[in-house]
């Protein structure tokens, strides 16, 4: 198998498990266990990262940009700690944004506030576990086989 399509399913791999887990508790919260979630999670999925993988590399860069700007003098280990939680705290807001529009949308604008605020703070706990981890030992890691 070439090095080529190894990195892009090593790619395509973290965002299916990372966004499809995310995507799946989000759709949880928004309208529970029925007869529709599974197709309400993949168009979920599907919608979320059609918008987060543009916008995540964007924000990728703000935030690393911002990091070095206030943190600077920080330690490594610090600055990517702050940029992880950084990035967990606002690529989960698009998530929970895109999925909620999904499953809920616009037409109640209270209605839509509240879901979106249950699935933020259901997956949030999720995320900022997973982001040191992300982080500090799987980011290094791909980013070294991705570079090679």
């Amino acid at each position: 198998m070439s090095k080529t399509l190894k990195k892009i399913l090593l790619v395509t791999a973290m965002v299916t498990l990372v966004g499809g887990a995310f995507t799946g508790v989000m759709t949880y919260s928004n309208i529970g266990f029925s007869d529709a979630f599974t197709r309400q999670w993949a168009l979920s999925f599907v919608q979320a990262v059609c918008v987060i993988f543009p916008m995540g590399m964007f924000i990728m860069w703000i935030m690393h940009n911002v990091v070095e700007a206030f943190f600077g003098r920080l330690s490594s280990l610090h600055k990517n700690l702050i940029f992880g939680f950084g990035m967990a705290l606002s690529m989960e807001a698009i998530m929970a944004l895109s999925t909620t529009y999904r499953n809920i949308g616009l037409g109640d604008l209270q209605q839509f506030s509240q879901a979106f605020l249950a699935s933020y703070l259901m997956v949030l706990p999720v995320a900022l576990v997973l982001s040191p981890i992300m982080t500090l030992l799987v980011k290094p890691k791909m980013e070294a086989f991705l570079a090679s």
